[in-house]
């Protein structure tokens, strides 16, 4: 496989799952029957949405050109051979989220409690108290760069220590990181995500939009309990 389809197939899935996201959100805030499935008993708003929607774009498409331009540079880091091995690709998943959720705990936590960086940064975030879908990426482009520097180091880190990283583990984990980004910005109630261990649910990223403080990690909560910031209901 070349360095362009391998960075072909990986846009493809980054705008396939925001594309989910858009249909999401739309579906949260114009279908009423859903409403009562939402976390927070707060009156929706469209034209919210409908103005975060520009800046929403715009890092979608800064997303996808500094990926492709990233992930074709370290393509070398990959095996692209295809080969399927279930112990290799899951291992290797889990190491990269592992090591992405350990390094946005801390950054994400920073930018609370660095005031400056939280009013000039973080804060367009955290405009959405009760958000959509598709909101995981209403950011100042420069916290999701900062942020995106966490799977980079995951592969760096299986790559100092394997041959080399497989493609099917990295695709999995953009599907994976990219449909829970989605999941618990979407303000509906988990149903599958609390019954998974240490997962982070709805609720507790939630909670952390409503609140403001604490409930800093995103794919493990477990980094919350250990750092003692985790949020009570």
């Amino acid at each position: 496989m070349s360095a362009i389809k391998f960075v072909s197939i990986t846009l493809i899935i980054l705008l396939s799952c925001n594309l989910l996201g858009f249909i999401i959100s739309l579906l949260s805030i114009h279908v009423k029957s859903l409403h009562k499935y939402r976390r927070q008993d707060k009156k929706i708003n469209p034209s919210i949405f409908y103005n975060r929607l520009p800046l929403i774009l715009f890092n979608i498409s800064l997303l996808c050109i500094i990926s492709a331009i990233g992930l074709y540079f370290f393509f070398p880091f990959f095996d692209n051979s295809l080969k399927f091995s279930f112990l290799i690709v899951f291992s290797q998943l889990f190491i990269i989220l592992f090591v992405d959720d350990f390094f946005f705990y801390f950054l994400h936590r920073w930018m609370h409690q660095n005031k400056y960086i939280l009013k000039k940064i973080h804060r367009i975030h955290h405009k959405a108290t009760a958000p959509f879908a598709l909101e995981y990426l209403y950011v100042h482009p420069l916290e999701w760069m900062l942020g995106y520097t966490g799977p980079f180091i995951g592969i760096i880190s299986i790559g100092v220590f394997t041959d080399s990283l497989s493609v099917w583990a990295f695709w999995i984990y953009m599907i994976v990181r990219n449909i829970h980004e989605l999941d618990v910005h979407s303000g509906f109630k988990s149903k599958l995500g609390k019954w998974i261990p240490f997962w982070g649910e709805n609720e507790h990223h939630d909670i952390h939009h409503e609140k403001l403080d604490g409930n800093y990690a995103t794919t493990f909560t477990f980094w919350d309990w250990i750092f003692k910031t985790k949020m009570k209901k």
